[in-house]
C-alpha cells in the first residue's frame, strides 16, 4: 500500500531529522534558534533518493501566523529554502 509506505518513510525521516537536530549534527544554532537550509537537509539525507526529501521541510512548516507546534508541523519558514526548528521540539524529545 503506497500510503502506508509513505507514512512509514515520513515517520522515519522525521525521527532521523529531529535526532540529528538535537545532536547538533544538522542545522546551525543562531539567536533565533536552530536554522536549517533546504540544501543542508538534502545533503544530510542524501541517502533518500525520492523527491520526498525536497518536500519534507515545506510539508512540516507551520502556517504563517501559527505558533503552536503539532506532530506534523514543527518548523517555521524564515525565507525561501531556510527553516527554523520550533523551540518546543527540544522539550518534547526529552519526554
Amino acid at each position: 500500500m503506497m500510503c502506508a509506505e509513505n507514512e512509514r518513510v515520513q515517520a522515519t525521516l522525521k525521527i532521523r531529522f529531529l535526532t540529528a537536530v538535537c545532536k547538533g549534527e544538522l542545522g546551525s544554532v543562531t539567536d533565533q534558534g536552530v536554522v536549517i537550509t533546504l540544501d543542508e537537509f538534502r545533503t544530510f539525507f542524501s541517502d533518500i533518493t525520492s523527491g520526498y526529501v525536497d518536500s519534507f521541510l515545506p510539508a512540516a512548516t507551520l502556517e504563517p501566523g501559527s505558533t503552536q507546534m503539532t506532530p506534523t508541523k514543527f518548523v517555521f519558514r524564515s525565507q525561501r529554502g531556510v527553516y527554523r526548528v520550533h523551540p518546543d521540539v527540544f522539550g518534547r524529545l526529552g519526554k
